[in-house]
């Protein structure tokens, strides 16, 4: 709101305070007219008039200014309330609706949601509803504990964060029910599976002993530590694309130009716990991180990028593909771990690999790296690699999808991975008690 309007508002306020009531509301009438996007003064006049019991008046002041700012929450929060408390709640529950379909990060009006539909007998709503508001605030810092969430929410955000708790099982098979209904019977069973074993419902796990998923695995795909890379229809696309690739890659190591440690360390950790040998280095040169392009790496390796942008890749928004340029320095030992899921694969392309250097999956195999030679492995197996030489060893690394997953199993591990990421805030044992 500009000084001036707010000069104006502070004047009306006055003549309201003073009892000249007549005169505060034909000028307020006419500053709402002046400004109808001056947000301001639209809710201080509604409220003014639901004090005095004009409620009519009041629903009109919001209406109109929620027309001329049709994406403000606020607006959409206060107008929302107002239906309701003149016994008009499933108009007060349309209006959230389309407020969030349009706008879903407006978590205030996803929390009133919650709320409304929870009064109104729709349980299962209320929750899905609470999740969407509690998730999308958390994952921007917002709510995550009452030190984040205004004093006056405490009670709302509290509750909202209990129920999504209690009802986690809920929210993620209502996720998986509408993907199941658009598929034929069957579909989803594997997924179906996974979730039930990530729920603790039913013991789900690998056969071999090294396959140790960290957070979720899906039962019953071919155990496969190695996989034959030409189960994707665009790896021949890839390695085709091998000369120009390491030209590019070699073009970056001369220049020394957007090397980053591989490792990103939190506090308390030590790089021993992910490196080791005599001198150890792994550096990345990133074309995507954790789902974020970086462009101006795409824009220095044009030719890789363009092969990178027309093959499938394993995407999921906010947290993959990962894609880089792996470089590892002499004398360097990645130490043996596990990956994230079994939906996922990873592919490299070894660009520059000098002796004594190799990829082993514990108890399952080892590969030497061959230049210009696509390998495929699943990372949820305990997996080390090393360069024992004293020349720097290049890969394309990049995730993919299990060639042995189908297109709905895909959308469904697309939808699951999002909900565990956004549960992990919710359950954060910093939070709400």
């Amino acid at each position: 709101m500009t000084s001036p309007v707010r000069d104006q508002l502070q004047a009306v306020q006055r003549l309201a305070s003073s009892g000249r009531i007549a005169e505060a509301q034909s000028a307020a009438d006419a500053l709402q007219a002046a400004h109808p996007d001056a947000r301001d003064v639209a809710i201080w006049s509604a409220r003014w008039a639901s004090e005095r019991g004009d409620a009519a008046r009041a629903e009109a002041v919001l209406a109109r200014a929620l027309a001329a700012r049709p994406d403000d929450p606020f607006l959409c929060v206060d107008l929302a309330v107002l239906l309701a408390g003149t016994g008009r709640v499933r108009d007060a529950i349309s209006l959230l609706r389309q407020h969030v379909r349009r706008l879903p990060q407006s978590v205030m009006a996803w929390l009133l949601l919650s709320q409304m539909l929870e009064d109104t007998g729709n349980p299962s709503g209320s929750l899905m509803a609470a999740f969407e508001g509690t998730t999308r605030a958390q994952a921007d810092g917002a709510w995550t504990s009452p030190s984040t969430t205004p004093p006056h929410l405490h009670g709302f955000v509290s509750h909202a964060v209990a129920k999504v708790r209690s009802g986690r099982r809920e929210i993620f098979m209502n996720s998986l029910q509408e993907l199941a209904d658009a598929h034929p019977a069957g579909a989803l069973r594997r997924i179906e599976r996974a979730v039930r074993g990530y729920l603790g419902e039913i013991e789900v796990k690998p056969a071999h002993p090294r396959q140790r998923p960290i957070v979720l695995y899906i039962p019953d795909l071919p155990d496969e530590p190695f996989m034959d890379p030409f189960l994707h229809s665009w790896a021949p696309r890839l390695q085709q694309a091998f000369p120009d690739i390491r030209q590019e890659a070699m073009a970056l190591l001369a220049a020394e130009v957007g090397l980053e440690d591989f490792v990103t360390l939190k506090p308390g950790d030590s790089m021993e716990r992910y490196l080791g040998g005599r001198a150890p280095a792994w550096e990345a040169f990133f074309f995507y991180r954790h789902g974020r392009r970086y462009d101006e790496n795409h824009a220095r390796c044009p030719l890789t990028s363009a092969v990178l942008e027309s093959i499938e890749l394993f995407r999921v928004p906010g947290q993959a593909p990962e894609i880089l340029f792996s470089v590892l320095r002499p004398g360097t030992h990645i130490l043996p771990h596990h990956g994230i899921c079994n939906a996922r694969s990873v592919m490299h392309l070894p660009l520059l690999v000098p002796p004594d250097c190799a990829l082993q999956l514990v108890d399952a195999g080892t590969r030497a790296w061959i230049e210009g030679q696509l390998v495929m492995f699943d990372d949820t197996y305990l997996h080390e690699a090393w360069n024992r030489s004293s020349s720097i060893r290049v890969i394309l690394l990049m995730d993919c999808w299990n060639p042995h997953l189908t297109a709905p199993e895909r959308e469904a591990i697309v939808r699951i991975t999002q909900l565990i990421a956004s549960m992990d805030i919710v359950f954060s044992p910093e939070g709400w008690t």
